[in-house]
């Protein structure tokens, strides 16, 4: 069992990824709001962060909240899962498009 991550700026794809999910026998998922390191740095009252603020961002509003969805995957669904995030998000090497993982479990409950 891997807990996928999906973390991503584009808050208007999330639904689209959940049903993305669901027709890939996946089910389960999760998501929720979260900000960024970008956003806590431009909030910050130091002068110095503003250089490193400005080489993070390269055009991204450092406002913008994003999501992150997480769902429990049978390791047999873990590349259909991939497959069917990728076909809503597209390719996620390009800058600040999101970041996907998968973490093992260990142990769990209440999954069938």
């Amino acid at each position: 069992m891997q807990l996928l991550f999906l973390v991503i700026k584009r808050v208007d794809l999330v639904d689209d990824v959940m049903v993305a999910l669901a027709k890939a026998g996946i089910k389960g998922g999760t998501s929720i709001d979260s900000v960024g390191m970008a956003k806590s740095i431009s909030t910050s009252d130091s002068m110095a962060s503003l250089g490193l603020l400005n080489s993070i961002l390269k055009g991204v509003d450092p406002k913008q909240k994003g999501k992150t969805v997480f769902v429990a995957v049978d390791d047999s669904k873990v590349d259909d899962a991939i497959a069917a995030i990728k076909r809503i998000t597209g390719d996620l090497s390009k800058p600040n498009a999101g970041v996907l993982f998968t973490v093992p479990i260990t142990y769990w409950e209440g999954l069938d």
